[in-house]
């Protein structure tokens, strides 16, 4: 009688602290899903901000092509919008991601399906006749199940931080494609503005030959003369070879995309020195995030791990499902009249008691890779501030070294000049006078080379600060 009063004791408590036992499971699965973002003491300014900002200073647009005032660069943009294969993936990944989100936003609603059969059976027991029976039967059946725990909610955030994270990837990957077209574009035609100046060498080196030949011929040059240039004029003539093979190439990887075959795609020439170098606002780095699509897919990514942490807390709790069901049936092929009519419903709860852990590996992994997600986020930020400034720094540098470019090629010009003067007064010869025209022929091509880096730099930087992109309008 006394062990029998104990184990009732202990049943009536063991029922008294069930609820609590359950809240305090409530609690754990329901726990905070904030994201946990990373620690980042963010500067007021980027290094050098001073000399990308002021009055003329461009707030960078999502159409920044255009501020490169380039009619052909614009028709290129306007291709690879319609033409190109990655944006075009992109874009599919876009769709199947939306789709995936939406598989898992089925799970709102019950599920109702129906059901129909009609049969006939004989049998025939030893020593006795035949028998034969029919049956049709219809029914519908729905069952919903209880999202007590929030599982199911976590597992439609989850798919929804998926499909977020997978446009702005594609965002990423169309600003990444735009970059490279420009930047393809630019050395294309810094490719023909080094070729045309090697060109102009070679006909002054040809000039030089001839002049060479003549004195040899007249003995007032040696053989060592001639063969020296003999050999300069070769070597000219063999740096002429690597700048086509590379405007050739430059002109097919800009095909590919465009989504055009190399050998029907033709580009309009334009002179790069005409391209506008804009001035672009950098802002501060703290807005950075915000402004780099990039890292909305990281974040994206991270509310994700965070929905599938939930989920898996959730699996570890008792689930609840509701199941109604109706039918009709009677003794009659293809015949429900008359029938008999069944219903009924059913709550069901059921709950995992051993699994060998793998509920709560499952939580477990989850947590991991968050925190993963959380220092891969943390890294990409560092990076993207790391791009800003590089891309700050290489268009301080790249200015300025084009502007000390400018004055060796306006000495060149007037070296030319006074040369060209002595030549005709007949203080100088033809010799100085050629070598003054390749002085400022090289000094050109060093030009183009520095321009070329200034809008290479300012690709850079409008790729480094997101394009144009904002976090509010997408």
């Amino acid at each position: 009688m006394q062990l029998h009063k104990k184990t009732l004791r202990v049943k009536t408590l063991a029922y008294k602290r069930l609820p609590l036992v359950i809240a305090s499971l409530f609690i754990a699965a329901c726990s905070s899903t904030q994201v946990q973002k990373p620690e980042i003491n963010y500067a007021d300014n980027y290094s050098v901000a001073s000399v990308q900002s002021g009055s003329e200073a461009l707030v960078v647009d999502l159409n920044w092509w255009q501020s490169f005032q380039s009619p052909a660069l614009n028709n290129l943009m306007q291709a690879a919008q319609q033409q190109s294969p990655d944006l075009l993936i992109s874009a599919e990944r876009v769709k199947q991601a939306e789709l995936q989100m939406r598989i898992a936003n089925a799970s709102l609603f019950p599920s109702l399906s129906a059901s129909a059969s009609s049969g006939e059976s004989r049998s025939k027991p030893d020593g006795g006749s035949n028998s034969r029976s029919e049956s049709t039967r219809a029914s519908v059946n729905i069952s919903y199940e209880v999202d007590l725990w929030g599982g199911i909610a976590a597992e439609r955030a989850s798919a929804k931080a998926g499909y977020e994270a997978t446009r702005y990837d594609q965002d990423a990957a169309s600003l990444s494609i735009k970059a490279a077209i420009a930047s393809g574009w630019f050395q294309w035609l810094a490719l023909q503005e080094r070729i045309a100046t090697a060109n102009k060498n070679i006909a002054i080196a040809e000039r030089v030959q001839k002049i060479v030949d003549a004195r040899y011929n007249n003995g007032a040059a040696t053989a060592a003369d001639v063969a020296q240039q003999k050999t300069n004029l070769l070597s000219q003539r063999s740096s002429l070879l690597p700048l086509e093979l590379q405007a050739r190439q430059t002109q097919s990887a800009l095909a590919i995309l465009l989504g055009k075959t190399p050998q029907e795609f033709v580009l309009v020439t334009e002179h790069l020195l005409d391209m506008q170098v804009p001035q672009i606002a950098a802002g501060t780095p703290a807005d950075l995030v915000t402004r780099r699509p990039d890292l909305a897919a990281s974040e994206a990514d991270l509310r994700g791990a965070n929905a599938d942490i939930h989920a898996a807390r959730a699996a570890l709790l008792p689930g609840i499902s509701l199941s109604a069901n109706a039918g009709k049936s009677a003794s009659e092929l293809f015949s429900l009249n008359p029938a008999t009519q069944t219903s009924g419903w059913t709550l069901s709860l059921a709950q995992t008691l051993f699994n060998g852990g793998r509920l709560v590996n499952q939580k477990r992994l989850s947590e991991a890779r968050r925190s993963e997600l959380v220092l891969q986020y943390h890294k990409a930020i560092l990076i993207a501030l790391q791009e800003v400034d590089n891309a700050l720094v290489a268009a301080d540098v790249s200015q300025r070294q084009e502007i000390s470019q400018q004055e060796i090629v306006a000495n060149a010009e007037r070296s030319l000049r006074l040369t060209e003067a002595r030549y005709r007064a007949g203080t100088d010869d033809l010799l100085s006078l050629l070598d003054a025209q390749r002085s400022l022929f090289q000094a050109q091509d060093s030009l183009v080379q520095q321009r070329l880096s200034r809008l290479d730099a300012a690709v850079d930087l409008y790729k480094s600060l997101g394009g144009g992109w904002t976090l509010a309008a997408n």
